[in-house]
């Protein structure tokens, strides 16, 4: 069976001419046709069956009835709907049978609920659904939250990613409940498009957000395909992603350019809600060194119970999906960081080894990164990363001899551009190399300081110190002196000895672990691979834990 509605608004003038907005645009119809047009309109706004009224008249009054519905709805003035699908309620659900009656759409086969965004009543939208459709309102504090209608097993993953999220429980206004139910029957008609979005619904405004799998959970198979820069930039999402919006803003351009990126936490020890600013020779370098410094801050700050063991070595919690369990699990760990463990390996050996949850992890409210904390492409790289971070925290202030770096011709080109731009920064500016350090470390100091690098050879050391202290002198002139790098210390007095920028073999991975371990024998890696919706971006990170 099929219903028609009218999907159009007219007007008759003076004259008796009729003009009407339908599907297929402005119409200016015959004025013997106006009176027909407002029967056959007044049955259908009454939802009088038109055949049936059309019988009442008989004859050829009849055949013209029939003949304007035709024609209006070829039109687009009349639509026809079939009947709709067998429509569930679950919680509270007056709002949602409201606006079904009310939608002039078809809906599908669907589980439709509403309740607090914690709570049992989801497990019987689950019962209900079975192996079909739903979708639900979750009500928040301020804000009514929707999520599908899709596959019941999709839909539960998104809810458990929309409570470990940082929404608080509350209720929103009636109204807020009612346009939420309004949007969710619409989106049961023309489908949700990618699960992990959808609608936020407050008394302001109606806003869209992306849900992305808690760190809990297992995230869709295979990893995200595409360039590692795209790979990142997905990352970041304004409502509910790991990295919330990220923009130069402010931020002082030349001849560094900065970008500052917002990470907030799901399922951390501590609330993470905090900036990251990071620099390139490119808005594109600086967004992608933000994003990634971003992601390892919040993988350095969040945890997973399911990997944490006690002092005598027993899991705090089993091999379980219960989000109940996991979620005091974590508070339990968070109340005594220290009496916790988690599994690391030996810088010196890789003998695996147990960290205090305390150092392994973010468990304060700083601000700042970590040392040896690194997120990257691949998990070599984000080591190498972490290990130099660790070392040229060392190398700040130490005391040893620095050799002044000769500007030659025979510079590499990139150690000649960095070079270049220290100058026009500091036409005093000097470069210089540390000669008796354990890796390739190098030191650019300005009128205002010097700024420290390590890398795997002197080449590299040298330009990310020159990059450094460019950014210092450029923040500073600005009135940032919060933005000075970490490895910023007071100028240095020019050395007497000149020597050419070193060209040795570069070192290897193994080499930047003897030096860490050489200093600090106790020294561990801990992966921070433990939330797999980041692992799919294919985003690597560690921490390199040192007393």
């Amino acid at each position: 069976m099929s219903t028609l509605r009218r999907m159009n608004t007219y007007t008759i003038d003076h004259e008796g001419r009729t003009y009407g907005l339908s599907e297929s645009g402005p119409l200016e119809l015959s004025t013997a046709l106006s009176p027909w047009i407002r029967l056959v309109s007044s049955w259908v706004d009454r939802g009088q069956d038109i055949e049936q009224a059309a019988d009442g008249m008989g004859g050829a009054h009849a055949r013209q009835a029939r003949r304007v519905r035709d024609a209006m709805v070829s039109v687009g003035a009349l639509r026809r709907f079939d009947a709709p699908g067998e429509v569930r309620f679950v919680g509270e659900s007056a709002d949602l049978a409201r606006a079904v009656e009310r939608s002039a759409l078809t809906l599908p086969a669907v589980v439709l609920g509403a309740g607090p965004l914690h709570g049992d009543w989801f497990d019987e939208v689950r019962a209900e659904a079975a192996g079909g459709r739903a979708g639900v309102v979750l009500f928040t504090e301020r804000a009514a939250v929707l999520a599908g209608p899709m596959d019941a097993e999709r839909l539960e993953e998104v809810v458990t990613g929309l409570r470990c999220g940082d929404l608080a429980d509350g209720r929103p206004g009636p109204e807020v409940i009612r346009t939420a139910a309004a949007q969710l029957v619409r989106r049961a008609v023309l489908g949700t498009g990618d699960a992990w979005s959808g609608v936020l619904v407050t008394r302001e405004e109606t806003t869209s957000y992306r849900a992305l799998p808690h760190p809990w959970r297992p995230a869709p198979p295979g990893p995200d395909a595409g360039p590692f820069d795209e790979r990142v930039m997905a990352a970041i999402d304004p409502v509910f992603g790991v990295v919330r919006e990220i923009a130069e803003d402010d931020l002082p351009q030349v001849p560094r350019h900065l970008a500052r990126a917002r990470v907030a936490g799901r399922a951390t020890i501590r609330p993470l809600d905090l900036e990251v600013v990071a620099d390139g020779s490119d808005y594109a370098e600086a967004r992608r060194r933000a994003v990634l410094a971003a992601v390892a801050r919040y993988l350095e700050s969040a945890l997973d119970p399911r990997a944490v063991v006690d002092a005598a070595g027993k899991p705090v919690v089993g091999d379980t999906a219960d989000l109940g369990v996991l979620r005091a699990a974590t508070d339990r760990v968070a109340a005594g960081p220290g009496r916790f463990f988690v599994p690391a390996r030996r810088v010196a050996d890789d003998v695996p080894v147990l960290v205090p949850v305390d150092r392994a992890r973010r468990c304060d409210e700083s601000a700042g990164p970590a040392p040896g904390t690194a997120a990257a492409e691949t998990r070599d790289e984000a080591l190498a990363t972490a290990l130099l971070d660790v070392l040229e925290s060392w190398a700040v202030g130490a005391a040893g001899p620095v050799a002044r770096v000769r500007d030659a011709a025979g510079m590499p080109a990139e150690v000649r551009e960095a070079w270049d731009q220290l100058r026009l920064s500091d036409r005093e500016a000097w470069l210089g190399v540390l000669p008796d350090s354990d890796v390739p470390t190098a030191v650019a100091t300005t009128g205002h300081g010097t700024a420290y690098a390590c890398g795997v050879s002197h080449a590299a050391a040298a330009v990310r110190a020159m990059e450094r202290a460019v950014l210092a002198d450029q923040v500073l002139m600005h009135d940032r002196a919060g933005l000075v790098p970490r490895t910023w210390a007071p100028p240095l007095p020019p050395p007497d000895r000149a020597v050419d920028l070193p060209v040795a073999a570069p070192v290897t991975p193994a080499d930047l672990r003897s030096a860490v371990a050489l200093r600090a024998p106790d020294a561990a890696v801990a992966e921070l691979d433990h939330d797999p919706g980041i692992v799919r971006l294919g985003i690597s990170a560690v921490k390199v834990v040192v007393d």
